[in-house]
């Protein structure tokens, strides 16, 4: 395995960081090392698998029978331009039937709701729109409006609709949002209180007559094409002083080695390929956009995975995975 990413390690840059790395990865280094990416530190395990949020102040086997490819064109927005890759979007059509399987590739996900359920729930209740008679109940987000975008099989939707948001899941792999319908028929609080959409966001945009209290996109932005115009539509789908809730992965040296070499070709906690290192979102370049769109961060904190207990846990270094909180002031420009 350790030759497989010498191997990959020589397709990249050349400079003495990489020649670096290469001594670091060399076969009696590497099964001391692999794990030191990932967070440790072992906290005690909340009620429903949540957690309270740190606030840190800002400066998807297809159903090929059933598949619908479409180009790009049926994508995009009025202006021609699309957020809609075909080859990313094909990734998760064959990763449908394991969306809700708690062992399988999707497992850091379903670990991965004890933070972004929190993110969403205490980001809205701390920006004051929840109303005062649900804030200390079960149901706390009754009477808003979320849209996740990318929502996949649902994994996120649904502990959204449970805590009483009313939820679109909107996503641009049919197969997925199959998949999501079925799972949330089984329960009747979550089917009440969300509806699945196949497509893309420029394409919902221009289909609703109404804005989203919040909006969510997690593990999204790093498999989209044309980041600035998903960060603008998203801005177009939210009312004044709604929320954005993005998590997503860094562009850093760090990030390449902990979500590509060690997740995807050392522990096998997702298939080869699904992530790109050129895809990754810098997380200065993400805050401008934000900014340059009309938003004000609130809150950005980084995020960490220990796969020996499939735990995720907030943490104070963004290198890697990382989350972000911020509230729409203006129309996108």
């Amino acid at each position: 395995m350790s030759l497989d990413i010498v191997t990959m390690l020589r397709t990249l840059p050349g400079s003495s960081m990489w020649r670096g790395l290469k001594r670091m990865l060399a076969p009696n280094a590497l099964s001391m090392r692999k794990y030191d990416l990932f967070c440790t530190t072992m906290k005690d395990q909340p009620q429903d698998n949540e957690v309270s949020i740190p606030i840190q102040e800002a400066r998807i086997s297809s159903s090929s029978d059933n598949n619908v490819h479409s180009n790009d064109s049926e994508h995009s927005n009025r202006d021609g331009r699309t957020t809609y890759n075909e080859e990313e979007v094909a990734k998760f059509r064959t990763m449908a039937d394991s969306w809700w399987d708690p062992h399988g590739d999707c497992k850091p996900l379903h670990s991965l709701n004890k933070l972004r359920v929190a993110l969403v729930r205490e980001g809205l209740i701390n920006n004051q729109v929840t109303t005062r008679e649900h804030i200390s109940g079960p149901r706390p987000l009754t009477g808003l409006k979320i849209l996740d975008v990318g929502c996949g099989g649902g994994i996120l939707c649904e502990p959204l609709a449970r805590l009483g948001a009313t939820v679109t899941g909107l996503d641009a792999a049919q197969e997925s949002t199959t998949v999501a319908r079925l799972h949330a028929d089984q329960d009747s609080r979550v089917k009440e209180n969300v509806v699945y959409i196949h497509g893309t966001i420029e394409q919902h945009i221009q289909e609703i007559n109404c804005k989203y209290d919040a909006v969510v996109a997690s593990e999204v932005l790093e498999h989209v094409d044309d980041t600035e115009l998903f960060i603008c539509t998203c801005a177009d789908a939210i009312r004044p002083g709604g929320s954005l809730f993005l998590t997503t992965i860094n562009k850093t040296t760090c990030s390449w080695l902990g979500a590509i070499a060690i997740a995807e070709h050392m522990l096998h906690l997702l298939p080869p390929g699904t992530h790109d290192w050129n895809k990754f979102i810098p997380q200065q370049e993400l805050l401008f956009l934000l900014e340059r769109n009309g938003f004000v961060t609130r809150t950005v904190h980084g995020m960490r995975y220990n796969p020996l207990i499939n735990e995720w846990f907030w943490h104070s270094n963004i290198s890697i995975n990382y989350a972000v909180h911020a509230i729409k002031e203006c129309s996108c420009m």
